[in-house]
């Protein structure tokens, strides 16, 4: 019960203090979704890179060795400053596609619902950790690099990685693939929407260890999104499940088995997830009249088509480097 007034209490301070991010669906279109889609990869990435360039030139200056330089962007109050930039980049996008929008994609969350998302949050997480657990498994026996943070996890590291790893992203990529991407597809139908965006959330991570676990989150956030229609809901889910993977890591807690029958145990984890989970896509899903128009495939196909071959091109680079 204490909990429960904390949160409305909470809740009721921060809608009356806080100004409210908007968006007209109507004018939002499959284009938009796809030049986001392109756009906040592009500038996210040179953004990091520009910012990797001025602290190099920093060090340089104050006569730091290019050793030491690497160090600081890879501890944590260094990663974080360079997650800080990518997402603010991500932030920014979102809102050059939603200037002079006056329909809200945010509205004041119930309590109730926001312990409910908790619990899910939390459900989904160790229901798909098993998953993510024996395919980063595979990834090891192939010899594939897996994909860690490049700093250890102490008190402070951990705090700050909260903030860098599980705030930031929860907020800023939410706003883009839930709150922008899979509302421009909204036209083509619940399903076309909820699946397409899932699959740019996952090719956007450009990782080759981080390709289905996205997919999977990005479908059950897209369902979120679609029947709440409120993106504060997601962005809880998704914090907390980074929060999950992050503080597991912190405490150095192995969830995993090494028994062949994990394996198997995973698989159906993954059915089990995949037939909730289209369930709930299917689920008072009408037939959609309005079939993919030419340009909007045009703009679709061009996409994917670009993000496939980053994606196959950072990965070789990966395995061979």
């Amino acid at each position: 019960m204490k909990i429960y007034l904390f949160l409305n209490f909470l809740i009721d301070f921060l809608t009356k203090n806080c100004i409210m991010l908007v968006m007209e669906e109507k004018h939002l279109k499959v284009k938009d979704g796809c030049l986001a889609f392109l756009l906040g990869f592009a500038f996210s990435q040179t953004a990091v890179l520009i910012f990797t360039l001025i602290a190099m030139s920093i060090g340089s200056i104050a006569n730091k060795n290019i050793s030491s330089i690497q160090n600081f962007l890879n501890n944590s109050f260094g990663y974080f400053l360079t997650v800080l930039v990518l997402d603010a980049t991500l932030l920014a996008v979102f809102f050059f596609f939603n200037k002079k929008k006056n329909n809200y994609i945010i509205s004041k969350p119930k309590p109730y619902k926001i312990l409910m998302y908790l619990a899910i949050g939390i459900l989904a997480f160790f229901y798909l950790y098993p998953i993510v657990a024996s395919l980063d498994k595979l990834f090891l026996t192939w010899g594939a690099k897996l994909t860690e943070i490049p700093y250890t996890l102490t008190t402070k590291n951990y705090i700050i990685s909260i903030f860098s790893l599980a705030l930031l992203p929860a907020v800023c990529e939410e706003l883009l693939f839930r709150g922008l991407i899979l509302k421009s597809l909204k036209n083509y139908g619940k399903v076309f929407s909820i699946v397409v965006s899932a699959l740019m959330f996952a090719l956007f991570h450009a990782s080759f260890q981080q390709l289905i676990y996205p997919i999977l989150m990005g479908l059950l956030l897209g369902v979120i999104m679609y029947n709440e229609n409120n993106i504060i809901y997601c962005m809880v889910v998704h914090f907390i499940n980074n929060f999950l993977s992050i503080t597991i890591s912190y405490f150095n807690i192995n969830l995993g088995f090494n028994h062949f029958s994990f394996y198997i145990y995973a698989v159906l984890l993954l059915v089990a997830f995949l037939t909730v989970v289209l369930y709930f896509i299917l689920k008072n899903s009408k037939q959609q009249k309005q079939k993919l128009q030419g340009e909007d495939k045009k703009f679709l196909s061009i996409s994917f088509s670009i993000m496939l071959v980053v994606w196959i091109v950072v990965n070789v680079i990966n395995i061979l480097g």
